[in-house]
């Protein structure tokens, strides 16, 4: 595998997408400081899920968006996509090419892709891992990379040897093994409390199933029995509605009889009503047509007013328009003959105008004469003066060509000046450097002693830290057993808490109910609280009452029977099953009185209800469930006390045997469960006072802990002075030697100087003698061209008086044409106005016309209108004489219909009288109907009462209870059996019926979570073998890749430094996978010496030195060097290089650097510049080219 393309756009400086092929061996990419070249390799390293932006040279992520410059907008997103050749299948994939793409959005947002595929970033880290590409890899070292190596903690240094040894996915697979284990652990836990509380459920279920299955035998024969009884009340009620009913038809055909009685006189009262409204109509009507008549005739009078009033506005219009029509005749007489005096003045304006403009073409002409005479004259002067700009142009030349000469000769003398200072300057320093000389040798004797004193404390300051080591071990110990013990008190208190919260081993209904109440105030607000929340036991009573209480435990007390009936109804409507309620208002307790001899003499320990804690408002629910209940020590005792009261009470152990009301006995092991409900308040109280009192030791022991650090911290910077001290000490001494050596090399170095310099100025003397000559032939030929160049200026002098003279006439010309435009524009203006004014009088003349004709055409209609008026004032008097007749006639017919309705009501009110009598009778009867509607609906009423008390006793209709019938011979023994099953089912107590379903269900839980818990302790070995077998595995393939590394890197330091040698040491061997690594080299000629104390080119080459063995134990398929090469002086580098091109045989590597010789060896080169301000751009370049001006 290969890396064969990269293709950018938008990342960093790379504002346009380029695309850069790679091929196999040896790329090189070059340009100059700041021109982009390392952003390639970031954006590689980006895309392989760099997500350090510290290492990408930013501050956010953002920063990797290109910004923009002052020509570009910045962009929004960056995206970068590289593309590997995997033929040779090196990726685990089935593709022969690989293309990993990243790309980051401005709003943060990032996105992957795997051969455009969307992915996720562990896919990619998961895809490389162990190959030593990626992020955390060797496949990309730059500058930083190669301090890293060698600066960092041995402890962090192993990673690259991890991703070399390929152990790195074990790894990962380790840690996610581990959290398992401990999830798994977690559940182990989780699962012993359900177990345990599950096996007390089942416990208490399966005995309230037993007493469940009793109750529900007791109620069938209950059931059976008052179904009958029911049916008989039903048949009774039946009778007695069968006898009100005959009652009720009799009755109801008297009513009918009177109805129709009522209905004949009802028709003729309606007859007779007909009639009177049919005349009130009549009346009505004639009185309507009557108004009707008087609006018309006062509407005629009106007409007749508002017509004589618009006849006397017309004849004042028609004497107006008759005045306005003559004075309009004589405004249109003056205007034809102003407009006849203006036509004259236009026709003398014309002629004035032509003569001007023939006078305007003649000067016309005469300008452009001399308008060509200027132009030749123009042409002969620019001629003379090409000449003299011909001639400077040659002077400037060598006047240049004199002052360059001049200044040449002054750098010259200043040079000589400048070497005799420097010969002089050097022979001091050389008298100084000898001096010197001496007094580093007496520092470098001095430095030596302080490092032996500094060595002797150093030594004393390690036995006061490994003291305090001890005592913080110690400390350690404690806290983390205090830890751990605080750590199960919180888990046991979060648990219990949780179980309290979450209701756990409640019934479901009242779990449900609870859950509820924290939803719904109002359902809150009804109850009180559970039985096991309002009481308080001591630990050693608590077995037996939990026991003598059952699932009483779970009992729920209200105020009073209301909010009892209200929870009830809201548990049948949501279906949340059933739950048994204790008002405040009617329970009432009825403890057992026992004297204190017997007490005594039977062992007694008291009655449950004695053995409790509760608010005394709770003393009637306490008495009624432990108030008959005795508590004894065992079941010897419980024996003898049973016998003594003839087993009529229940006696608890403190065991938690029963012997049970009757003889019955229960008894055997108890489990113990954290899910109890007793105490449960309590248990929580205890375990936070513990957390407290345990969190306390914490603070304490931290605070020692915290003390000890304090003296060691400031021990060990008493002893990082020391070894920084030591270390500088040794720093110096060698800073010592090597000032001494390179003093030594000044010396000889300043005497090869001034032997030089003595040359050099032996040059200069013969360059002065060549610049003399040059300069006089210049001087002669610049004096020949001053004198040509005069003759020439005395002819341009010539020219230019002719030039003045011709201007003056055209000047005098172009005045004349001025002043003949400006006359021809104004008689122009002039003539437009006087044309522009007869044509405005001659449209006024058109107005007036049309405006006369207008008015005369208004005065005749006004004319006719008034003839129009005068006819209609004549017919509408007639019309109101007419309508003044017919009003008349209505007032008569009017007077006839009045006299008929006087008539007709007299007989109205006969009828009303006998309607009234027969409704009275009606009244009285149904009076009595009424009596017996209710009277039946009393029985009806008994009727669905019965119905429905065996509807919502037994959920039976009357027809499906016939099939229940059974004979009953003897009703009173029927009823007192009744009373007798239903006095044996209140004495069974508290019922759960759910808890049938309930156990059969619990059981089958706890049955699969005891299986689900087995298998998680397979899976806990399966977990602790994994791991086991994996770390054998790592220790062996990092120790085998290890060696390896070892022996290759001192062998190539070898090579590189020309001798020497190199080391790799592992600094806890009996803790192989996770100790750190030391690097320990010796460079020719010098003792063996720590990493810090090489210089930076020996630093940077036991970096590439420690590089190359890891890629010659495990080749990576690319390696990207940015720069490395920097620190490296020309023989090193040359050793470099010659090691890489071995390397590249199975390695492609792609090199970022400045270097002439690393360029040398590439098979391709890449050019990064930036001709566009802040924006990068790549170019191919031939390897023809001179590598000194790549490399500049």
């Amino acid at each position: 595998m290969y890396l064969k393309k990269v293709e950018i756009r938008g990342f960093k400086s790379f504002a346009d997408k380029i695309e850069v092929d790679f091929k196999e061996g040896i790329t090189a990419i070059v340009g100059p400081n700041g021109s982009g070249k390392s952003n390639i390799a970031d954006a590689i390293r980006w895309a392989l899920g760099e997500q350090s932006i510290k290492t990408l040279r930013g501050s956010k992520m953002e920063d990797v968006i290109f910004s923009g410059t002052d020509n570009r907008k910045p962009l929004g997103y960056a995206e970068v996509n590289i593309i590997f050749d995997n033929k040779d299948e090196f990726i685990p994939i089935d593709y022969q090419e690989v293309a990993i793409t990243r790309r980051v959005f401005r709003s943060g947002e990032s996105e992957y892709y795997l051969n455009k595929n969307p992915c996720r970033l562990k896919d990619i880290k998961e895809l490389f891992m162990d190959t030593g590409v990626g992020k955390d890899g060797y496949s990309i070292i730059g500058q930083g990379k190669v301090d890293e190596i060698l600066s960092t903690k041995p402890e962090d240094r192993r990673i690259i040897f991890e991703e070399a040894a390929g152990i790195v996915k074990y790894k990962s697979k380790k840690e996610e093994a581990k959290k398992k284990l401990e999830k798994t652990q977690d559940n182990l836990i989780r699962l012993k409390d359900i177990i345990a509380e599950l096996e007390r459920q089942a416990a208490h279920l399966k005995e309230q199933s037993e007493k469940a299955n009793i109750f529900l035998q007791l109620s069938n024969n209950l059931k059976e029995l008052e179904v009958n009884i029911f049916i008989r009340d039903i048949e009774k009620i039946s009778e007695e509605l069968e006898l009100i009913q005959k009652e009720r038809t009799s009755l109801i055909n008297d009513i009918n009889e009177k109805k129709k009685e009522r209905e004949n006189i009802e028709s003729q009262f309606n007859l007779m009503k007909s009639n009177i409204e049919s005349i009130d109509f009549k009346i009505d009507k004639l009185q309507n047509e009557k108004m009707e008549l008087l609006n018309k005739l006062n509407e005629c009078k009106n007409r007749v007013q508002i017509l004589e009033e618009k006849q006397k506005f017309f004849i004042k219009d028609v004497k107006r328009l008759t005045e306005e029509i003559d004075d309009l005749k004589i405004h249109e007489k003056e205007l034809i003959k102003e407009n006849e005096n203006i036509n004259i003045e236009i026709i003398d304006e014309k002629k004035s105008l032509e003569t001007v403009k023939a006078k305007f073409e003649k000067k016309e002409i005469e300008l452009k004469d001399v308008n060509n005479k200027i132009k030749l004259e123009e042409k002969k002067i620019d001629k003379e003066k090409d000449k003299i700009i011909t001639s400077y142009n040659k002077m400037t030349d060598i006047k240049s060509k004199i002052n360059n000469l001049e200044s040449f000769e002054e750098n010259i003398y200043k040079r000589m000046n400048q070497l005799e200072r420097e010969i002089k300057c050097l022979k001091t320093n050389m008298e100084e450097d000898v001096q010197s000389l001496e007094k580093v040798k007496e520092l470098e004797a001095e430095k030596k002693k302080q490092v032996l004193s500094c060595n002797r404390t150093l030594t004393d300051l390690k036995l006061k830290d490994e003291n305090y080591s001890e005592q913080l071990n110690d400390i350690f110990s404690k806290l983390n057993d205090n830890k751990v013990e605080l750590q199960g008190k919180i888990s046991n208190y979060n648990l219990l808490k949780n179980m309290q919260n979450d209701y756990e081993g409640y019934f479901k209904s009242v779990k449900n109910l609870m859950i509820a109440c924290k939803k719904d105030k109002k359902l809150k607000d009804k109850l009180i609280g559970l039985v096991a929340d309002l009481i308080k036991v001591d630990e050693k009573y608590e077995k037996a009452i939990d026991v003598a209480l059952g699932g009483s435990l779970q009992n729920i007390v209200t105020a009073n029977e209301e909010d009892a009936k209200f929870i009830i109804e809201y548990l049948r409507k949501n279906n949340l099953g059933r739950i048994t309620f204790l008002p405040l208002t009617t329970i009432k307790g009825d403890p057992i009185n026992i004297n204190a001899k017997d007490r005594k003499k039977l062992n007694i320990i008291g009655l449950g209800s004695e053995l409790v804690e509760y608010d005394t408002k709770y003393k009637n629910i306490i008495d009624y469930l432990l108030g008959r209940s005795i508590v004894v020590n065992n079941l010897d005792d419980a024996t003898l006390v049973a016998n003594r009261f003839n087993y009529r009470y229940k006696i608890v152990t403190l065991e938690g045997d029963i012997i049970n009301a009757g003889g019955s006995m229960t008894g055997g092991s108890m489990n113990k469960s954290s899910g109890k409900l007793l105490n449960r308040n309590y248990i929580l109280e205890k375990l936070r006072k513990e957390i407290n009192i345990l969190t306390e030791i914490q603070r304490d022991l931290e605070k020692q802990k915290n003390d000890i650090q304090l003296k060691r911290e400031k021990n060990i910077q008493q002893l990082n002075y020391y070894e920084k001290t030591l270390q500088d000490f040794n720093v110096e001494v060698i800073k010592l030697e090597n000032e001494k050596n390179n003093i030594n090399a000044q010396i000889e170095k300043n005497h090869d100087a001034i032997s030089k310099f003595n040359k050099e100025l032996d040059s200069l003397n013969q360059e002065l003698k060549g610049i003399k000559y040059d300069r006089e032939i210049f001087e002669a030929n610049l004096n020949s061209l001053e004198s040509e160049n005069e003759g020439i200026k005395d002819n341009v002098k010539n020219f230019m008086k002719q030039f003045e003279c011709i201007k003056n006439i055209k000047e005098q010309l172009a005045k004349e044409l001025t002043d003949l435009n400006i006359q021809i524009n104004l008689l122009e203006n002039k003539l437009i106005d006087k044309e522009e004014k007869y044509h405005n009088i001659q449209l006024e003349l058109n107005d007036l016309k049309e405006i006369r004709q207008n008015k005369k055409l208004e005065l005749n209609n006004i004319k006719n209108e008034i003839e129009n008026i005068k006819s209609t004032i004549d017919s509408v008097t007639i019309n109101m004489q007419n309508l003044t007749d017919m009003e008349k006639d209505k007032n008569n017919k009017l007077k006839l219909l009045q006299k008929d309705r006087t008539k007709e009501m007299e007989g109205y009110y006969v009828q009303q009288k006998q309607l009234k009598n027969i409704n009275d009778e009606l009244d009285q009867l149904e009076k009595i109907r009424n009596k017996l509607e209710v009277k039946k609906a009393k029985y009806m009423m008994q009727l669905e009462n019965v119905k429905l008390r065996l509807k919502e006793d037994y959920e039976l209709s009357y027809e499906d209870a016939l099939d229940m019938w059974i004979e009953i011979e003897d009703m009173e023994y029927a009823l007192l059996k009744v009373e007798r099953l239903k006095k044996e089912i209140k004495e069974l107590g508290t019922v759960n019926l759910n808890s049938i379903e309930e156990y059969k269900i619990t059981k089958e839980r706890l049955e699969f979570i005891t299986k689900q818990m087995n298998d998680l302790i397979i899976a806990k070995a399966d977990l602790k073998k994994v791991i086991e077998d994996m770390d054998i595995k790592m220790r062996e393939q990092f120790l085998s890749s290890f060696n390896e590394i070892k022996e290759n890197f001192n062998q190539i330091f070898k090579v590189l430094f020309n001798g020497g040698k190199a080391d790799l040491i592992i600094e806890d061997e009996d803790n192989i996978l996770n100790s750190g690594i030391d690097i320990i080299v010796q460079p020719p000629g010098k003792k063996l010496q720590n990493l810090s104390l090489l210089s930076g080119g020996e630093k940077s080459l036991t970096a590439v030195a420690l590089l190359f063995a890891i890629l010659q134990t495990k080749p990576t398929p690319f390696c990207i060097l940015d720069e490395i090469d920097a620190a490296l002086d020309e023989a090193n580098i040359n050793r470099y290089t010659n090691y890489l091109k071995s390397l590249s045989k199975d390695t492609q590597f792609i090199i970022i650097t400045h270097r002439k010789s690393t360029m040398e060896i590439a098979d391709v080169l890449y050019g990064v510049t930036m001709e566009e301000e802040g924006v990068s751009k790549v170019v191919s370049v031939k390897l023809t080219e001179d590598l000194d001006e790549i490399a500049s």
